[in-house]
């Protein structure tokens, strides 16, 4: 079918189809001709009317059960039900399922509470005592079906213009309503390609249908028939009879084997009503200690019902298209295989059940933790668009405001990865479409598919029409087609002969990555199932151990930006021009792939400017003893756990075994024209890898799920109905920052008119801690507390916004980066720290950078000098020139200065005391005159600062009137941290506490 929307590739809901094209004798249009809304508004109640039926459509010979129904429980994939089929269905039946079937035939399945035997049994009772009226005989039945809501129905309406399966899929209540997408956030009831329904419909045979024409009224031979006992017989309101057995006469008793568990993937009434329990109300009260730090000027401070908030995650839906995959494709289409099952009847599959209900427990499908990971939130974070915002508004006041969709763009390559990519790939690929993929423009991210005839017209009108559909894609942040696309770096024609690191560092960091074929991801197993997923999206999944390596990671994890006001006619501050050319000729061997590939030239311009490392998590890892023969893990067996540990110690499984995917397979009950059994069981894996990614950043985390309304989220799982998806997530994180952070260790003695503390920090990450971006931080509180719980001492301390302060409450000068003592050059701030004397000193493990003027700065593209990086670095880090560096990495000027990158700089790299993998501190502590020094506790904690207050200030001050500098502001200023992990603006990691002996 000709794809007729801009290039042909705006597919899903948003195709416009062939004038007149319509669903064959049904007079409605193919969905692929109306936006989504509009479709519904006329498929709807020509379902719930039950026109098919008036049009004397062929259908089911009687009421049937698509499962066992044993002790008032069904294990049914469906609940009962009796299907219709359009005309077109029944010709290709006849046919024997071959060839294909026409747009618009239809397949409605009217379904009701189960078993089936209610309602046959129900009908028969109805003939007999009308033999000579059928039509109330059909009217007496349709009302029965009708009580109390029962009665309701998927459809499938062929549309090839849709996607790679080429189905509409919808349900279909009573009441005919139609979807809104406003919070508490469900999914569609109706789209193409619906990722839930394709968990079984990939393994038929042929079309994605698995109907047969023993099932259909007319026809030879038998449906399946399945076990269902007498639990059922308990009818309310019906007399005492067959309908209506006493107790005594069920089994059991009449006790259920477990709670009857609604249908929850073919009607979402249970999943509405749970996800509106669970969602709360978003915190409207303001922290009073946050505007203390923070005032509300400036236009940073809006009401809440001005807030820029996120269109419903259930917008985020883009399917494999019609003639062949597209690279990226939105989580939706993963999740109905992929999200796991939350318990009996329907299965318990990467999940661990804790409860006698259906989602009771913690969902460790793929989709599942992903989905409240920071990756899986990176295209909604809104720290990360404020931060851009304000990367626009220091390039404007610096006059090269022209760089903006650059430096966006560059961002947006990894935080809206699957949409920026895609951007490029589709205008390469289609010239003539008019696509600019030198501009992923920030809007993008709030558009999604028009759902109505308005809402196309006003996209058409302002031009964004032809982006939505990246915007759908890049909201949905690091997704699972990227990872499972990358592919290993390569050396381009004419480059060096470089070792496989130098290839990579040379060509693979800052998110320029080599991609697998469209129709092909890999995964770390070669023996999968591969026939659902070529049926539902045309894509083949392939073992390939570069899913194992964390090389894979580091395509995001290794940043080098441009600093565009450092002079370029001089290296950086402490690089020589051998490092400095090493960074330049990196940024422009990624611009050159880039445009050599995709003919983009948005980095070309960054080029001119003095590169250096921004974030250097993997090649921290690289340079430490967790690379190393013999000491080695790698970053997935930190960040992709393969045991579990339940935050409150009550569940521990050591090693997870489980599938991989829940598909329709020989465990569930039979189906006709299912695939051969060898393409469709899915094996149990021992070593599931979790897909949790954690780190420390419990902050964005807790925004997210206090904001969920606002964010676009919904709370609720839509496959285990678990609602805890978020809390897990902020659990495994407690988990990673209580014992895979850091060990700390004190020793007190008497000394200096006091107490004299030795305080040891030991890094146990396999990086800086911390790393990733260079504002975060960690930082040492150690408190001297008298008998009686009087503070006595304390350097470290904070008020309630997380603002370090001094003995009498007061925030530190240097806390803002911004007091500049008279005659000073810059600012004040917290030196590394070898001794501590006094309250206003405080060790702080961060790093700190100036741009060209020396003002400190948190611009990713403005960090010229570096006064200090004291940031703990991991254990067998090695310095560039010595021979154990050598030895390791060879001579190659690549690696060594790249490895400059994970060096201390400042104080700290002089500090016999600061070691790879640890730091010791002395505290001099005075005490009060006359206080007994036995008698005194000293705690040291090491806190973590995802977002510290310079960060804020800076954020506020730099774009106050931005839309998402006052969405982070909304959100900052009123999260609620009281009984958090984040009270008080700050994660604790490790603490220790100790009295003189």
């Amino acid at each position: 079918m000709k794809r007729l929307s801009v290039a042909g590739l705006f597919l899903a809901l948003s195709l416009t189809g062939p004038a007149g094209a319509e669903a064959q004798g049904s007079g409605l249009p193919l969905p692929s001709a109306t936006p989504l809304l509009d479709y519904q508004a006329q498929l709807y109640p020509y379902i719930a009317e039950r026109r098919f039926a008036d049009a004397g459509w062929i259908r089911d010979k009687s009421w049937r059960d698509t499962g066992p129904f044993v002790l008032d429980t069904s294990y049914g994939v469906h609940p009962a039900v009796r299907i219709y089929y359009s005309p077109e269905i029944i010709t290709w039946l006849e046919g024997k399922r071959e060839r294909g079937i026409p747009d618009g035939a239809m397949v409605v399945k009217e379904m009701t509470s189960p078993p089936a035997a209610r309602y046959v049994e129900y009908r028969e009772m109805l003939e007999f005592l009308h033999p000579d009226a059928p039509e109330t005989v059909e009217t007496e039945m349709t009302a029965f079906l009708k009580r109390d809501g029962a009665l309701n129905w998927t459809v499938m309406v062929k549309d090839s213009a849709l996607s790679h399966g080429g189905w509409f899929f919808a349900f279909v209540g009573q009441a005919a309503e139609v979807d809104t997408f406003d919070a508490p956030f469900v999914p569609a009831t109706g789209q193409a390609a619906d990722g839930m329904c394709m968990r079984c419909h990939a393994s038929a045979a042929e079309e994605l249908i698995f109907s047969s024409l023993e099932n259909v009224a007319g026809y030879e031979g038998e449906p399946l028939i399945f076990r269902v006992d007498e639990s059922w017989r308990d009818m309310a309101g019906m007399a005492q009879g067959r309908f209506n057995l006493p107790a005594s006469q069920r089994p059991a008793m009449g006790q259920s084997e477990a709670a009857l568990i609604a249908d929850f993937f073919h009607d979402d009434a249970a999943l509405r009503a749970s996800n509106t329990a669970v969602t709360p109300e978003a915190p409207r009260k303001v922290n009073p200690a946050f505007t203390a730090m923070f005032p509300p000027t400036g236009g940073i401070a809006i009401p809440p019902d001005q807030v820029a908030t996120m269109p419903s995650q259930w917008l985020d839906h883009v399917p494999a298209r019609p003639d062949g995959p597209q690279h990226f494709l939105t989580s939706d289409n993963c999740l109905g295989c992929h999200g796991g099952l939350g318990g009996p009847p329907s299965g318990t599959t990467m999940f661990l059940q804790t409860g006698p209900d259906y989602g009771d427990g913690y969902n460790i499908s793929e989709y599942g933790e992903w989905r409240w990971s920071p990756m899986g939130l990176a295209g909604r974070d809104p720290i990360f668009f404020a931060q851009l915002e304000s990367e626009f508004a220091l390039l404007e006041a610096a006059g090269a405001g022209d760089l903006t969709s650059n430096l966006g763009t560059t961002c947006l390559s990894c935080h809206g990865a699957m949409g920026q990519r895609q951007l490029q790939i589709d205008a390469h690929e289609n010239p003539e479409a008019g696509l600019d993929p030198n501009d992923f423009k920030l809007s993008y991210l709030a558009l999604h598919d028009p759902l109505t005839a308005a809402e196309e017209a006003k996209q058409k009108e302002d031009g964004t029409y032809p982006y939505h559909q990246y915007g759908d894609l890049a909201r949905e942040g690091i997704s699972c087609a990227v990872c499972h696309h990358i592919a290993p770096p390569e050396r381009a024609a004419g480059q060096p002969d470089y070792n496989t690191l130098d290839t990579y560092l040379m060509n693979g960091t800052t998110g320029v990555f080599r991609t697998t074929e469209a129709d092909r991801l890999i995964g770390p197993f070669d023996d999968v199932r591969q026939k659902p997923m070529q049926n539902a999206m045309g894509i083949t999944p392939m073992g390939d151990d570069y899913i194992k390596d964390s090389e894979l990671c580091g395509a995001c994890h290794t940043i080098n930006l441009p600093n565009v006001d450092a002079d370029t006619s001089e290296p950086l501050e402490g690089y020589t021009e051998a490092d400095q050319a090493v960074f330049n000729q990196a940024a422009r061997n990624g611009a050159d792939f880039l445009k050599d590939r995709y003919g983009v030239d948005f980095p070309q311009a960054l080029t001119g400017f003095q590169h250096s490392v921004e974030q250097a998590t993997y090649i921290e890892w690289v340079n430490s003893i967790y690379s190393d023969p013999g000491t080695a893990r790698s970053c997935q067996d930190c960040h992709m756990k393969s045991d579990f540990r339940s935050a409150d110690g009550s569940l521990s499984v050591p090693a997870i075994t489980t599938q991989i995917a829940s598909i329709q397979d020989t465990n569930l009950p039979a189906v006709a024209n299912l695939l051969p059994q060898a393409e469709v069981d899915v094996p149990f894996r021992d070593g599931y890898r979790r897909h949790n990614f954690v780190g420390l950043n419990v902050f964005m985390v807790e925004m997210m799920r206090q904001f969920s309304d606002d964010m676009g989220l919904s709370l609720t799982d839509p496959m285990t109905y678990a609602t805890n998806g978020a809390q897990l997530s902020i659990d495994t994180m407690a988990l990673q920052a209580a014992q895979e952070t850091a060990d700390i260790s004190l020793a007190l003695s008497r000394g200096y008119d006091g107490l004299v503390a030795e305080v040891g920090v030991t890094n146990k990450t396999g990086h800086r801690l911390p790393s990733g971006v260079g504002f975060r931080r960690a930082f040492l509180e150690v408190r001297a507390v008298a008998a009686d719980g009087t503070t006595l001492w304390c350097s470290g301390c904070t008020n309630g916004a997380g603002v370090i302060v001094d003995g009498a409450g007061t925030p530190l000068v240097t806390e803002f980066l911004d007091v500049v003592p008279e005659g000073a050059q810059t600012a004040l701030f917290q030196p590394h720290h070898r001794v501590i004397t006094n309250e206003t000193e405080v060790q702080i493990y961060e790093e700190l950078t100036q741009n060209a003027e020396r003002a400190f700065t948190t611009s990713f593209v403005h960090r010229v000098y570096h006064p200090k990086d004291n940031r703990l670095t991991p254990h067998g880090t090695l310095l560039p020139g010595t021979d154990a560096f050598k030895a390791k990495f060879g001579d190659s000027e690549v690696t060594s200065a790249f490895m400059k990158a994970t060096l201390p700089e400042g104080r700290a790299a002089s500090d016999p005391d600061f070691v790879p993998g640890s730091d010791r501190v002395e505290y001099r502590i005075p005490l009060p005159a006359g206080t007994d020094p036995a008698k005194v506790t000293v705690t040291a904690t090491l806190y973590s600062q995802a977002i510290p207050p310079y960060y804020l200030k800076q954020r506020f001050e730099t774009a106050p009137t931005g839309p998402a500098t006052q969405r982070l502001y909304y959100l900052a200023s009123r999260l609620e941290t009281e009984g958090t992990l984040i009270e008080d603006w700050k994660l604790a990691t490790v603490s220790t506490s100790a009295a003189l002996q």
